[in-house]
């Protein structure tokens, strides 16, 4: 069982006053087309880990499905987020996939190639997309490194990056055609470049599977 957690707690201060997760991306919002990337994946349950605006997040996404998981210290980073996650998760869960909410970019088929690479190799540990020799999102951990992740420091600069550091031992790399996997959406510029079609930004209330 390998569950899958999307991180969308931040603030978006990058964004110009905008609302990332709500923000208009084709006929859904950015965190929507995450949802839907996720659902249509081997993953065997979706926990959506939230912090800023969190009620208007659940509210768009009504009749998603999805678990949510609530972290009332998203001010501290993402590392807190993944602890959010990771505490929600059932107790049958052999692994954790981390996704973040800022590359809607990512596909169900690359989402799905980790899963099925990571499900069907009994040693994998870690699993990371890889392009061009670098390593991005989403990754998925085993269950063994549970405990030292939630002991990682949430203040931490370095976040997850410590952790594949010192166990690069246990990496799988699995090579992406695409450069999305190192991608992100921080900025109205980011937005502008990845957005299809072209839409103007604001935000958008009503969840669209």
């Amino acid at each position: 069982m390998i569950s899958g957690i999307l991180l969308a707690a931040g603030e978006s201060k990058r964004m110009g006053g905008a609302f990332k997760p709500l923000m208009k991306w084709g006929t859904t919002t950015v965190i929507g087309t995450c949802i839907k990337a996720l659902k249509k994946t081997r993953l065997d349950e979706i926990i959506v880990v939230l912090g800023h605006r969190e009620a208007d997040v659940r509210s768009s996404l009504a009749g998603s499905g999805v678990n949510y998981a609530i972290n009332p210290d998203y001010k501290k980073g993402m590392i807190s987020s993944v602890k959010t996650g990771i505490a929600l998760a059932s107790s049958q869960t052999e692994a954790f996939l981390v996704a973040l909410v800022d590359q809607p970019m990512i596909s169900s088929e690359i989402i799905n190639r980790l899963v099925i690479i990571h499900g069907d190799n009994p040693d994998s540990k870690i699993t990371v997309p890889v392009y061009n020799g670098k390593h991005g999102h989403p990754i998925i951990f085993s269950k063994d490194y549970e405990p030292e992740i939630m002991g990682l420091d949430d203040n931490s600069p370095e976040g997850l990056r410590a952790l594949l550091n010192r166990h690069r031992e246990d990496i799988t790399e699995v090579e992406i055609e695409s450069s999305v996997i190192l991608e992100d959406i921080d900025t109205p510029e980011d937005y502008a470049r990845f957005a299809k079609p072209m839409e103007p930004v604001y935000e958008y209330h009503k969840w669209h599977p």
